[in-house]
């Protein structure tokens, strides 16, 4: 389209050089190429008049009018297309594998053994002590009372003889047999438990986990961009030439010759 637009302005410069020839041609031809001769020659005396003739003629003339056209034109649009595509993939899967391991752990082991502690105790110490203990008996007596009579409670109280039993305390020496606490200082063997760690080698299973690649084909979706013509119209304003018609007076000179 570009260089479209450029001849058409080339063309356009060529036809206005022309136009410009041939308006000269028109205006300036009347009056050069008319038809302007002497009617008669006239002798050295002879006295000459002229005279002028005047008539219209019809001359063509060139014009440049600009005029818009229109031009379909096109352009590359690109155009999504999803669609669906198999592919290969890789999906990792776990997998424990065990591998032997060689270790040195220390193990206790516990012994039994006996010390001499030297301690305190309380010994008995029986012995024998003679103590006064109070102590007695009962016997019987008779004891004088006074007892009112039972139908005259106002008359004088009648004396009366009655046993009744009495205690008669006594104190009396007895050997009694005392335990004494006497303290000693004794040696005895106390058992007791020691722990040692003794340095050993292990072989134990370690396990540990290894991805292992699994390829597989999957499906997923994904876009293809196709090209596409997409048209679209332009207006431009190209010259154009236009021939008329114009009228135009042209007067010649005439000549006319007399001789006295």
């Amino acid at each position: 389209m570009r260089k479209l637009g450029g001849m058409s302005v080339v063309v356009a410069f060529v036809l206005l050089a022309g136009m410009a020839g041939t308006v000269e041609a028109c205006y300036c031809g009347a009056a050069r190429y008319a038809c302007c001769r002497r009617a008669c020659c006239c002798p050295a005396p002879c006295c000459c008049a002229v005279a002028q003739q005047c008539h219209t003629v019809m001359k063509t003339c060139q014009q440049v009018v600009y005029e818009q056209k229109q031009y379909t034109c096109y352009r590359t649009c690109y155009e999504p297309v999803r669609e669906q595509k198999t592919v290969q993939a890789v999906r990792y899967v776990p997998e424990t594998h065990y591998r032997q391991c060689v270790e040195t752990v220390c193990r206790p082991v516990y012994e039994t053994a006996e010390r001499e502690v030297c301690c305190t105790v309380c010994r008995p110490v029986k012995t024998m002590q003679t103590v006064k203990v109070c102590c007695g008996h009962w016997e019987t007596k008779e004891v004088e009372c006074c007892m009112p009579k039972p139908c005259n409670p106002c008359a004088p109280a009648v004396k009366s003889v009655k046993q009744c039993r009495v205690w008669v305390p006594e104190i009396v020496e007895k050997q009694v047999e005392c335990v004494k606490y006497a303290s000693e200082t004794v040696t005895k063997k106390v058992p007791y438990t020691t722990c040692r760690m003794v340095a050993e080698q292990v072989v134990r299973r370690v396990p540990y986990t290894v991805c292992k690649a699994v390829p597989y084909q999957t499906t997923v979706p994904c876009v293809r961009y196709v090209a596409k013509q997409v048209p679209y119209t332009v207006t431009r304003c190209e010259p154009k030439v236009v021939t008329t018609q114009v009228p135009v007076q042209v007067c010649c000179p005439v000549a006319s010759c007399g001789c006295n």
